[in-house]
């Protein structure tokens, strides 16, 4: 890839992506329990096992890692702690529109573009980099604080350095591929090597060509990643005990996967239900998998590079629509195969004619626009936009009326710092999340244990009853389940004299 082709597309990933990250406020658990880890590692310095919210998390800490880092440099705010995901989204991008910009459009353009013409490499790789940012999910999940930008980053750059290495025998290709799998376990845990495993094996068995593996193998590096992977999983297993390995390595592998355990009481959501999201979800870039077939029934084949890809998104589809647990986000690190299809589709057919003309343009004062790699990057630039725009309003919509951040203010003027905030047993893990990130303090859950002092709850406002010794101090105003704080008085306080509260009737 040219300088000036990363350093167009870094800005232009920069400037989708800069609104998104500063606003609106983290307000959703989503985000709100990858953001508490975020506060655990810069405030306390745990970084080997950082918490959330006291409690052990469900994910490595790569993602909150890089988080910290930033945050180190240049405080803490709700668009450091997003910035995981918008570098992870930048680093897709680039890799994509490299293997696009590498690899062309295929049998189906190589008769008929040219190596500056728009069926040219750069072409597919700057389509390929539209589609991605012309997709709703790769831009929504660009600027959440969720770790699947950033395992996602780590599959596609190790895919991408493998078939690189495979084309070319390139030594730096294949040590970028192993570090991949160290950052993918790192991200989300084992499941990124079994990835990156079984799309490789695929390939290669579809190929014949299984006796690369040897060649693929070295000691060196899988000792590397040993020592990466399987250290942190010891150095963290050595602070938080027996109950991190079952957190992190069963319940969120193994029981997820297999639908046992916590994640069998919640029932198993449809066994297609992930074919059906990929096609709906990444509309229109999956028409070019119905077009594909119908070329193959034609006699048509794919060069390498297309069976990689087809490879590369059928073995991940197959992989996740196996596991019991499946949510929408899992699709992600297929999307830069998919984006590559749609993009090197698009390149063939314009190459099929190339004397067709480009869009009408004034000869005078817009002739910048006139070359057709000019109106493709237009068209990227205006579609990322568009995205944005949506995206952006549809989060501002969702956040003023199902927040809790209107309840936040009324909570931060009535507890003092140094008074005991706790949570009912009966509130919502997730509001707990939301109301302990925004607040920046620890809010454990309510126990039945005596204070000398005052002490205020949160807990659910619905069939909220007059009870001895609580008063009103605050209700959400969203819509959904509101939650109140109330205030709890120690027993020998007199109801009567105690201030800044009103009794719940």
């Amino acid at each position: 890839m040219r300088p000036a082709d990363a350093f167009l597309l870094a800005t232009l990933v920069a400037a989708t992506l800069a609104w998104p990250l500063a606003a609106p406020p983290i307000a959703f658990h989503g985000e709100a329990r990858e953001g508490l880890v975020v506060q655990d590692v810069v405030r306390h310095g745990r970084w080997v096992l950082p918490l959330r919210n006291g409690e052990l998390p469900s994910k490595p800490p790569l993602y909150h890692w890089i988080a910290a880092a930033a945050a180190h440099v240049a405080g803490l705010s709700d668009a450091i702690v997003r910035l995981p995901s918008a570098l992870g989204a930048l680093v897709i991008v680039l890799a994509t529109a490299a293997l696009g910009m590498a690899a062309g459009c295929g049998r189906a353009g190589a008769a008929a573009g040219g190596a500056g013409g728009l069926a040219g490499g750069r072409a597919v790789g700057w389509l390929a980099a539209g589609a991605l940012l012309g997709t709703h999910d790769f831009v929504q999940l660009a600027s959440r604080a969720r770790v699947d930008m950033v395992f996602s980053a780590a599959v596609t750059v190790g895919l991408i350095a493998f078939f690189r290495w495979y084309r070319t025998g390139d030594r730096g290709a294949r040590a970028a591929c192993y570090a991949a799998a160290a950052c993918s376990v790192l991200a989300k845990g084992p499941v990124g090597v079994i990835l990156l495993g079984l799309v490789i094996g695929a390939f290669l068995a579809r190929e014949r060509r299984l006796d690369r593996l040897r060649a693929l193998w070295s000691w060196p590096l899988a000792a590397a990643v040993v020592v990466v992977d399987v250290g942190w999983y010891a150095a963290a297993a050595a602070a938080g005990g027996a109950a991190f390995l079952e957190l992190q390595l069963l319940q969120e592998n193994v029981q997820r996967f297999a639908g046992r355990g916590v994640f069998g009481l919640h029932g198993g959501r449809g066994r297609l239900m992930l074919a059906g999201d990929m096609m709906l979800d990444l509309l229109p870039w999956t028409l070019v998998l119905p077009w594909a077939a119908v070329r193959w029934w034609r006699g048509e084949r794919e060069d390498t590079a297309g069976r990689f890809l087809h490879t590369w998104w059928l073995v991940i589809l197959a992989f996740f629509t196996l596991a019991y647990g499946k949510r929408s986000a899992y699709l992600l690190p297929l999307c830069p195969a998919l984006a590559l299809l749609a993009a090197r589709a698009l390149a063939g057919a314009l190459a099929a004619r190339p004397g067709a003309p480009g869009l009408p343009v004034p000869p005078a004062r817009l002739a910048w626009l006139r070359p057709a790699r000019v109106q493709v990057a237009v068209a990227v630039a205006l579609v990322a936009g568009g995205m944005t725009l949506g995206i952006q309003l549809a989060r501002y919509r969702d956040v003023r009326r199902e927040s809790l951040l209107s309840l936040v203010p009324a909570v931060r003027r009535a507890v003092p710092p140094e008074a005991v905030l706790e949570a009912a047993p009966t509130l919502a893990v997730s509001d707990r999340q939301v109301l302990a990130y925004r607040l920046a303090r620890a809010i454990p859950w309510a126990t039945d244990a005596a204070t000398a002092e005052p002490r205020y709850r949160l807990l659910p406002a619905e069939g909220l009853r007059p009870a001895e010794r609580m008063r009103l101090v605050a209700v959400s105003d969203r819509r959904g389940p509101d939650v109140a704080l109330v205030r709890i008085l120690p027993p020998a306080r007199d109801l009567a004299t105690a201030p800044g509260a009103r009794l719940v009737r």
